[in-house]
């Protein structure tokens, strides 16, 4: 178990690390799939089979989707994606490698930009790692929950230092 600093620090770090680059939510949203069939009254569309949804550098893959749109607007309110896994991925920041994720099921609310990852749920980057029962961030506030379950503990992993950035210092020496 992490002493609660070395958490909070795991998580500050982490978090920073899976925000959105900053145009991504401006972008419109795009849903390629097999089939579709869309209710004009409730302004919901229902996909089957390899699904794949994008917006700016967001990608989710799928086997199923369901997406909720604003009838009288026509923008997406939130979309849920289930397979076998369904995965997410989204580049954080041109400096860094996407954040990839994977679960049972994806949940997308656009209008607020939270992502929900339920059912065996893994998120990674650049060799940090979540992995959960449920997990759920924040694009705009860059948070992060994590929360087990008795067959999915939490569990944090991030990697070491870069063995350059490691001071090889002897015992009694100062810091440069």
């Amino acid at each position: 178990m992490f002493f609660r600093p070395a958490s909070a620090a795991l998580l500050l770090w982490v978090s920073g690390q899976v925000l959105a680059l900053p145009g991504d939510r401006d972008q419109p949203i795009s849903v390629s799939a097999d089939q579709a069939t869309f209710n004009e009254k409730t302004g919901t569309v229902f996909y089957t089979g390899h699904i794949l949804i994008q917006q700016g550098t967001l990608k989710i893959t799928a086997d199923e989707l369901v997406v909720t749109t604003d009838a009288t607007k026509g923008t997406v309110i939130s979309a849920v994606a289930k397979g076998n896994p369904a995965s997410f991925e989204q580049q954080p920041r041109p400096d860094h490698g996407p954040a990839i994720a994977e679960a049972a099921q994806v949940t997308y609310q656009a209008v607020d930009g939270i992502i929900t990852l339920d059912g065996n749920a893994r998120l990674r980057q650049e060799g940090a790692s979540f992995q959960g029962a449920r997990i759920s961030y924040s694009m705009d506030r860059g948070e992060i929950e994590a929360k087990g379950d008795k067959q999915n503990r939490v569990q944090l992993v991030f990697p070491p230092p870069a063995k350059a950035s490691r001071l090889n210092k002897r015992l009694g020496e100062e810091k440069p």
